[in-house]
């Protein structure tokens, strides 16, 4: 099996290395990374290696890469698991707040009325973690009592 390398122009070298540096995301980055380091010669199986990947993994980059560019290394729309409530989702989010204030010592009865509501299972996590982000949304009982130890006065 041949060696495969990504040979890159100055411009494109010098773009690959600024991103790879200063990219939107850690993955974003070490893409980027891997892409320059073949540009310095090292082989798949080294970059692998160097960055605890499968060597398909990084022939995939490659790949992407000489079809569509750096924009090719991005990770694309759709990807990972979708939420089970989305937090733009106003009507959703008012009405998972209104079982739980409704429910506040019950919260396996609230997410069984969630559940009815949304049509999807939540386990008591996920439900802690939207509870958890609406209270940033300005939820007045979470701006009221503030968290962690408090001066006296």
């Amino acid at each position: 099996m041949g060696s495969r390398y990504i040979e890159l122009d100055e411009e494109s070298a010098a773009r690959v290395l600024h991103n790879s540096k200063h990219g939107s995301t850690a993955t974003f980055r070490q893409r980027c990374r891997l892409i320059h380091l073949s540009h310095q010669g090292y082989d798949i199986a080294i970059l692998a290696e160097l960055e605890s990947l499968t060597r398909q993994s990084v022939a995939k980059w490659f790949n992407r890469y000489e079809a569509d560019g750096i924009d090719g290394l991005r990770t694309r729309r759709g990807q990972g698991r979708p939420p089970i409530v989305r937090m733009d989702n106003r009507k959703v989010v008012d009405k998972i707040e209104q079982l739980v204030d409704k429910y506040p010592q019950k919260l396996d009865v609230a997410l069984e009325k969630i559940e009815e509501y949304t049509g999807k299972p939540m386990s008591r996590k996920t439900l802690k973690r939207i509870l958890k982000k609406t209270a940033g949304l300005g939820n007045a009982s979470a701006v009221s009592q503030p968290s962690g130890p408090q001066k006296p006065k």
